[in-house]
């Protein structure tokens, strides 16, 4: 497959697995954003959204929930309103897998196998450190709460595009050190999330060539 052929099949996923949202009913949904914005937003936050991901908020534009919060569920909105959200609070929502990430450093956690290296006795030095390592690590997109899909320029080698990038990436869920697959692509995601899946179904994981540096090994 081209990387052309590629970016219009995720594209596809993408607006297909908007479609199942939509049917489910489980969020508001206002007209996906069009080629000028996700200009602007790409060029705003320092962000490439894959083909996917933009084909899902091409297709509507989740911002908010069908339905007040639940009782003991945070009142926060869970949807990034990439049109008319705040800046800041996006942002925000941008550098939370790593800020999250670094936090669990300086209280103990260390990248397990060695690949950081040795970590600092001091705790400063040790967030020094791994911030730097952290610098390289493709970026994550905010999709849903904590769930995330990796910005359109972070797949490994043999993704089958020219550019690296692909469709049918994975969604993670990530909460500091906790990362764990949550959908080997957009529409797995929004069954698991969303439709009334079998409690005892085991989703299959992603496949080698999709999964994303680093945050992939995090997820084991």
């Amino acid at each position: 497959m081209t990387g052309d052929e590629a970016v219009r099949e995720g594209v596809r996923a993408g607006a297909q697995a908007a479609r199942r949202l939509a049917e489910l009913g489980v969020c508001t949904l206002e007209p996906g954003l069009g080629d000028a914005e996700f200009d602007r937003i790409e060029a705003e936050y320092g962000i490439v959204f894959a083909p996917d991901h933009r084909g899902f908020l091409a297709a509507g534009l989740p911002v908010g929930r069908a339905a007040p919060p639940e009782e003991g569920e945070s009142p926060r909105n869970p949807w990034p309103d990439w049109r008319d959200g705040d800046p800041e609070l996006i942002r925000e929502r941008l550098g939370r897998p790593v800020e999250e990430l670094l936090f669990s450093v300086e209280h103990g956690w260390w990248l397990p196998g060695g690949r950081w290296g040795p970590r600092p006795a001091d705790p400063a030095e040790a967030v020094a450190a791994a911030r730097a390592a952290l610098s390289s690590v493709p970026a994550l997109i905010p999709l849903y709460s904590h769930r995330y899909l990796a910005s359109g320029t972070g797949l490994g080698a043999g993704s089958g595009t020219e550019a690296g990038v692909a469709h049918g990436r994975p969604v993670l869920s990530v909460v500091g050190a906790d990362t764990i697959h949550y959908g080997r692509d957009l529409a797995e995601w929004v069954e698991q999330e969303f439709g009334d899946p079998d409690p005892g179904k085991r989703w299959p994981q992603p496949a080698a060539r999709e999964r994303v540096p680093f945050w992939s090994v995090l997820a084991g």
